[in-house]
């Protein structure tokens, strides 16, 4: 299940001296104050916003605002009213997109057009998830229009889990797809044990925002959530490419 909101929380930092200068200046404080937030990663980008004094902080697709000053942080929806656009969500969805293309395709368990190659989805899936069976059935419709269907691997019951190990099994096996289509048919496959990617693929969803199976993501980095028929996702590909236009 998915949850969006515009729950805008306010919180008030330790106190820090004022901060002024240049921008880039700004920033480098910006940046040594977040430390103290998020002491064991690096921002991915720590840039203004269109709001006078506010800054954006993003790790990877996840993001959070802080005052130019270092005391106040915003963690919600930044939206241009003119528009009714959602900067948070631009940003977000630049954060997947630069992710996607850190995930080696070589790890994935991938369904490829017979033909050419027009359009590129990747799908994080649980294989005991029901939904993720039903949009399983709408991959050869897919492929039929010239979509790349990639697999990631989304486990929602965790490590060591049945599920985990059937997945384990599934990346293993001799032929993948052919595994993945056993296995999302309800049968069994022979739970073999080799280095996977499963975990990697767990955390590179959770820092993508993902929490829940099945999560389509589009090249742009847009996150359609949940089960969608492959037309629905077809005019979702069309209507986002025709506005990146």
């Amino acid at each position: 299940m998915y949850r969006y909101g515009l729950s805008l929380v306010l919180v008030i930092l330790l106190a820090v001296p004022a901060m002024a200068g240049a921008d880039a200046q700004i920033q480098r404080q910006l940046k040594e104050r977040v430390s103290l937030l998020v002491p064991n990663a690096e921002p991915t980008s720590i840039q203004e916003t269109p709001v006078k004094g506010l800054y954006e902080v993003r790790y990877g697709a996840q993001l959070f605002y802080i005052s130019a000053d270092g005391q106040y942080v915003l963690d919600g929806e930044l939206v241009e009213l003119d528009t009714r656009r959602s900067l948070t969500a631009a940003s977000r969805s630049l954060g997947r997109r630069e992710m996607l293309t850190e995930m080696d395709e070589a790890g994935m368990v991938v369904y490829a057009p017979k033909g050419r190659t027009e359009h590129v989805i990747t799908v994080f899936t649980d294989v005991d998830c029901p939904y993720c069976r039903r949009l399983h059935e709408e991959v050869p419709a897919l492929t039929e229009q010239g979509v790349k269907v990639r697999y990631a691997m989304f486990p929602r019951s965790g490590e060591g889990s049945p599920t985990f190990r059937k997945m384990v099994g599934i990346w293993c096996a001799d032929d993948r797809a052919k595994a993945m289509d056993q296995v999302k048919d309800g049968k069994n496959v022979t739970e073999k044990t080799c280095d996977t990617p499963v975990m990697e693929h767990v955390i590179m969803g959770q820092m993508m925002g993902i929490n829940g199976t099945p999560a389509i993501l589009l090249e742009s980095g847009d996150l359609i959530p949940g089960y969608r028929p492959a037309g629905d996702i077809m005019e979702m590909i069309r209507h986002v490419k025709a506005a990146a236009q």
